[in-house]
C-alpha cells in the first residue's frame, strides 16, 4: 500500500516564500491561492479561513485555534509541528498532503476528501472525520482515541501503532484493514457488528470483539 501512497510535490524548502502572519491575513481576506509557501510561527483563533487554495506549501509550527478552513484545498501541503485542534475542516479536499507532528483534537473534518495523506505522531483524539472520503492512507504512532469514523469510504487505509480506542466506525466498512498493532478497545459498531467482516486482528483482539456478539472466549 505504501507504494501507490503518493507524496507531496515540493519545491525545495529554501526555495520557498515566507509568508508572514499579516500576509497571511491579507490573502485569506482576498481569497488568494497560496503556492510555493512556508507559512511559520502563526498564531490564529476564531479566524474564517474558509474557501481557500494552498498548494505546494508547509505550515509549520502554527497555532489555529477554533478556526475555520471549510471548503478549503490543499493539494502538496505539509503540516509540521502544528495545531488545529477545535477547527472546523469540513467539506475540504486534502491531497498529497502529510500531518507530522501535529494537534488536531476535536478537528471536524465531516464530508471531506482526504487522499494521499500520511498522519504520523499526531494527536486527533475525538476528531470528527463522519462521511469523509479516504484513500490511501498510512497513520503511524498517532492517537485517534474517541473519533468519529462514521459513514465513511475508505479505501487502502494502512494502520500501524495508532489508538483507536473508544473510536466510533459506526457504517464504515473495516474489510482489509489490518489492525494488529494498534489499540482497539470499546469501538462504536452497529448492532450487526458488519463493519468488522474482514478485518485483520490478533487473538487478543478477536477475544475483545468478540464480546460485541455475546461470545465468551476462555483462556
Amino acid at each position: 500500500m505504501k507504494d501507490k501512497l503518493l507524496a507531496p510535490i515540493l519545491s525545495g524548502e529554501e526555495e520557498l516564500i515566507l509568508i508572514e502572519e499579516e500576509e497571511l491575513v491579507r490573502k485569506i481576506e482576498r481569497e488568494e491561492e497560496i503556492r510555493d509557501a512556508i507559512i511559520r510561527n502563526v498564531r490564529m483563533s476564531g479566524k474564517d479561513i474558509s474557501h481557500m487554495q494552498f498548494s505546494a506549501s508547509v505550515f509549520e509550527n502554527c497555532l489555529f485555534q477554533d478556526c475555520s478552513f471549510e471548503k478549503g484545498e490543499f493539494t502538496d501541503v505539509i503540516f509540521r509541528s502544528c495545531d488545529v485542534s477545535n477547527c472546523g475542516l469540513e467539506d475540504c479536499y486534502f491531497n498529497r498532503t502529510e500531518f507530522i507532528s501535529s494537534k488536531g483534537v476535536g478537528a471536524r473534518f465531516c464530508g471531506s476528501t482526504i487522499l494521499h495523506t500520511r498522519i504520523t505522531d499526531c494527536n486527533f483524539r475525538y476528531a470528527n472525520f463522519d462521511s469523509s472520503k479516504m484513500e490511501h492512507i498510512y497513520l503511524t504512532a498517532s492517537q485517534l482515541e474517541g473519533g468519529f469514523l462514521t459513514q465513511c469510504r475508505m479505501k487502502g487505509l494502512l494502520w500501524n501503532q495508532v489508538n483507536l480506542d473508544n473510536a466510533s466506525f459506526f457504517k464504515t466498512m473495516l474489510k482489509g484493514m489490518d489492525f494488529t498493532t494498534c489499540t482497539i478497545h470499546g469501538l462504536v459498531l452497529s448492532d450487526e457488528c458488519r463493519e468488522l467482516k474482514g478485518a485483520v486482528v490478533d487473538l487478543y483482539q478477536a477475544a475483545e470483539l468478540a464480546k460485541y456478539l455475546g461470545v465468551v472466549v476462555k483462556s
